[in-house]
Parts: structure tokens; C-alpha cells; sequence
């Protein structure tokens, strides 16, 4: 497991996803990361899949995930996540699978393949504010 967060600034957060990730390793990862105080300022969280090898993550994860999130979006309502994804077939249905689940969240979430057009999503809408 390699799950790093790097704080590019007070508001933004890139979480780099390499190795092999499993759906428990991904909610510890999300609950450590709301636990950081630093995360009470947070309004981008870039999620970079790209350097994954392998993902052991099944649909029933997502839900936990997604259920933890959804309190977790409560503590800053207005975050943008974009989660840049590598094109195999299992990455893009549990990433579609929790961008539906997500839907309800406060949070504005989208998915990429490539990261400069994350960026300039966020960035677009951060202006726009």
C-alpha cells in the first residue's frame, strides 16, 4: 500500500494512489486525512490513481467509503474532488460506481484521465466563485 497526501497548499490536497490498494487501506486513508487539521480549509482534493498497480476494491468498499465521506463533506461543503484515473476497465467502473454513490455528497466530484485537465476543472470553477 502507498497512499501519500501532498499538501500543495492550505487549500489543496493531491492524494497519489501507488502499489496495490485495497478498500480498507482507502477508508483509513480518508478518515486520517479528515483528521488533519489542515483539512478543515480544504477545497480541492486531487486523487491521482495513475501510479496504481493493482486495486482490491470491491463495490461494497465504495458504499463504506461514500458513507464515511458523506460526514466528512459536512466539514467543508464546498471541496472540489477530482480523482485522474489509468483507463483499465475495473478503475473506471468503481470510480463511476462512486462518482453515482457521491452524488449526494455537498461536494463537486468529477473524473479525469489526465491531470492537467483536473486541474483546470478545479481551476475554472474556483475563478468562477
Amino acid at each position: 500500500m502507498a497512499i501519500e497526501d501532498f499538501w500543495e497548499s492550505k487549500d489543496v490536497c493531491r492524494t497519489v494512489y501507488s502499489g496495490i490498494i485495497t478498500g480498507q487501506e482507502l477508508i483509513d486513508s480518508a478518515l486520517e486525512k479528515s483528521g488533519d487539521a489542515r483539512f478543515d480549509d480544504i477545497r480541492f482534493v486531487l486523487s491521482d490513481w495513475r501510479p496504481a498497480i493493482k486495486v482490491h476494491i470491491s463495490p461494497e468498499d465504495i458504499k463504506h467509503l461514500v458513507a464515511c465521506l458523506r460526514s466528512i463533506s459536512k466539514l467543508c461543503p464546498h471541496a472540489y474532488n477530482a480523482s485522474v484515473l489509468n483507463k483499465d476497465e475495473t478503475g473506471v467502473a468503481l470510480t463511476a460506481w462512486y462518482k453515482y454513490l457521491a452524488d449526494d455528497l455537498s461536494w463537486h466530484v468529477e473524473l479525469f484521465y489526465d491531470i492537467d485537465e483536473a486541474r483546470a476543472w478545479y481551476d475554472k470553477h474556483k475563478s468562477s466563485e
